[in-house]
């Protein structure tokens, strides 16, 4: 077992090594919205949302999980991955069997990872996973060093708003969970309009039912319509990505 406190340092000392800075010139405002896992509901429901508003999202997918059942509801399907692509928004990487890094070697990574893009090109030809996000927010430094020449970023779950000079390879987010005060997120949104930066948050299951890391369609929608009305751009971890020099 590893201890919270060597999580913790293993964090810390990954936030500091092996970075990846980029700059945005000048700095606007811009928002992203994840999804981790890919619970079918954060495209059926979330993923509708978006498009209504005219803007993408990105869904950290493990292919390992295509077709099961979990405490999420029911996990994405080969359909959900063609509608998806075609519906404009963007897959990434979350590991083939959601690798918790801290507990694997860089080799396992490295594997599990290139299994993942394996099986999506097995699903829907030619499609590349450019980003990645690591599972259950486990992150060691020799991870970030070997994940930073496979992608072209890299999301933590460490809370914040990303401004200049920003690593690509531990960007911060922030959960789109129900059971927190959605004041927050809305008091991190007016921060990014105030302050620009990158503002990424997260979820997985979007339904009245959710779980402990999801939210109702609700709580969805009205961040949705907080973030289009703060006049950021919103946008994919990968258009994203494309607006900041290295």
């Amino acid at each position: 077992m590893i201890s919270r406190l060597a999580v913790y340092c293993q964090k810390r000392i990954a936030q500091r090594m092996t970075q990846m800075l980029a700059w945005q010139i000048p700095a606007r405002p811009i928002i992203s919205f994840t999804f981790d896992d890919f619970p079918r509901s954060a495209l059926a429901i979330a993923g509708f949302m978006l498009l209504d508003n005219g803007v993408h999202g990105t869904y950290y997918v493990s292919m390992g999980l295509m077709g099961k059942e979990s405490g999420l509801g029911d996990m994405f399907n080969g359909d959900d991955l063609q509608m998806l692509i075609a519906d404009g928004h963007e897959l990434a990487c979350h590991t083939f069997s959601h690798l918790y890094c801290p507990r694997a070697t860089t080799g396992d990574i490295q594997q599990d990872c290139g299994r993942n893009q394996c099986a999506v090109e097995d699903a829907i030809g030619g499609y590349r996973l450019r980003n990645f996000a690591f599972p259950s927010g486990g992150i060691t430094w020799p991870a970030k060093s070997i994940l930073k020449s496979l992608y072209n970023s890299c999301r933590t779950v460490e809370s914040g708003i990303n401004h200049n000079p920003i690593d690509l390879c531990f960007l911060r987010a922030n959960p789109l969970y129900s059971s927190r005060p959605i004041s927050e997120t809305y008091r991190l949104i007016e921060q990014n309009r105030e302050q620009p930066g990158w503002l990424l948050l997260y979820t997985h299951d979007v339904r009245e039912d959710h779980s402990d890391v999801g939210c109702t369609p609700m709580y969805f929608r009205n961040i949705l319509h907080a973030a289009v009305a703060s006049g950021a751009s919103i946008m994919t971890v990968a258009e994203a990505v494309g607006t900041f020099l290295v």
